[in-house]
């Protein structure tokens, strides 16, 4: 994450709360495969070439079906996973959530705990997400284009 890391930099407020958060999120009750669910599909809405690419690699380790990061990475992710279809209510009402969007998390197995670390980890990754990041070295064989 070192072109991230330069990006935040700018603030030292900005950067101390994401190193904060993401250490947070370290915690969570959801999976990190879950987490990745929601990284990219955030990533791909907010048409981050950088976060797709890291959020890619960070689901392939995870164990992250390849399929899945696939739908995900062509924004199909709604129609593989309850957590991205409500990660993308979310970011289409900017966290005003339908009841019915919420009653399908919930139907889907999630808790109301994972509920609310899916908005933090949404919130985590749309700030990796302005930044404008150029893409790493390290990255460049999960590059995506936001126009394919």
């Amino acid at each position: 994450m070192p072109n991230l890391a330069g990006s935040l930099a700018a603030s030292p407020v900005a950067i101390d709360g994401f190193n904060q958060l993401q250490r947070a999120l370290r915690q969570s009750a959801l999976s990190p495969a879950e987490r990745e669910v929601v990284g990219l599909t955030v990533s791909v809405a907010n048409r981050c070439a950088w976060s797709v690419a890291a959020h890619t690699a960070f689901a392939e380790r995870a164990g992250l079906a390849p399929e899945v990061i696939q739908a995900l990475r062509e924004g199909k992710g709604e129609q593989v996973s309850a957590l991205s279809a409500f990660t993308g209510a979310i970011l289409r009402t900017g966290g005003l959530v339908a009841a019915d969007d919420l009653a399908a998390v919930l139907a889907a197995g999630y808790s109301r705990e994972q509920v609310l670390e899916v908005i933090a980890q949404a919130a985590f990754t749309t700030m990796a997400n302005v930044t404008g990041t150029p893409l790493d070295a390290a990255l460049a064989g999960k590059a995506w284009d936001a126009a394919a």
